[in-house]
């Protein structure tokens, strides 16, 4: 009797672990950013359809269910051009949108604010700090901006940020995944892991050696950072020293990757694949 009760028992947690894992049934067009909003508990979904600079009115933005990836609304808000990196602060919606950031109030899906970043060619990835001021990754001008009181202006510029793309906050410091140096997203060296100081803008390696043509960037509950590479179709676990490992590969086009705490699940979009799935964070 002892022994069937293990076995029941092995069995119903293998059977809830699978279940945790999932893909969404639903066909996105180029999905570009999956971020998990917490107060409201929905997967966000930014969606280019088509050129990733073009500015054609064809991008959306979808609502997804944590639990299982089941399709809350596909067209939540639509008429965008290109949608990619998302942060959320006071119940508003931050989306780059090739050359502006859209606020959108997360309860009505009614976009309030429009902000224009003039010099900006490719805008990517958002970090948000607590006091509400927006850094936004260009990673075609290899810039930074900053957004403040809704007004925007340049962070920091140079070809010493490596074409930054994904972007982190976190106490102080604005933690930056980098393509590597392009301006057509060909690259003679891949990008690294670092973070930039606020004040000094100086730059301290995490990876101290090229790691990817990383996009996206997380930090895990244990204090780790996933990191995806678009090209070769990874996802890094990488430690606070720099150490890094992989935990996911063999799908090229991982674009901007979100998580889910509770379930311990990296959220990833499919960018070439049209789909959005998790992988356990290992």
């Amino acid at each position: 009797m002892k022994l069937l009760v293990i076995l029941l028992f092995i069995s119903c947690t293998s059977s809830i672990e699978k279940k945790s894992n999932w893909k969404s049934t639903e066909v996105f067009l180029n999905p570009e950013s999956a971020y998990y909003e917490k107060k409201s508990n929905v997967v966000f979904v930014s969606n280019v359809e088509g050129e990733g600079a073009a500015k054609d009115g064809k991008g959306y933005i979808s609502k997804l269910s944590p639990m299982d990836g089941k399709t809350l609304k596909k067209k939540w808000v639509s008429g965008l051009n290109a949608p990619k990196g998302m942060g959320a602060y006071y119940g508003n919606l931050y989306v780059s949108d090739i050359d502006r950031v859209l606020v959108i109030e997360i309860s009505s899906g009614t976009i309030i604010k429009e902000i224009s970043i003039p010099n900006a060619k490719f805008l990517n990835d958002i970090a948000i700090t607590p006091e509400g001021v927006v850094y936004v990754s260009d990673t075609i001008g290899s810039s930074i901006y900053k957004i403040k009181n809704y007004e925007s202006s340049l962070f920091v510029k140079g070809p010493h940020l490596e074409s930054p793309n994904g972007l982190l906050y976190l106490s102080g410091r604005l933690y930056v995944a980098a393509w590597g140096l392009t301006t057509d997203w060909s690259t003679k060296i891949p990008g690294k892991l670092y973070w930039i100081d606020r004040e000094s803008k100086s730059i301290t390696n995490i990876t101290k050696n090229p790691l990817g043509n990383l996009d996206g960037l997380e930090l895990d509950k244990n204090g780790d950072f996933l990191v995806s590479d678009w090209v070769a179709g990874k996802v890094f676990k990488v430690s606070r020293e720099g150490q890094s490992s992989i935990l996911f590969e063999g799908k090229k086009g991982l674009a901007d990757i979100g998580y889910l705490p509770t379930q311990n699940l990296i959220l990833i979009p499919g960018m070439l694949e049209n789909n959005v799935f998790t992988v356990e964070n290992r």
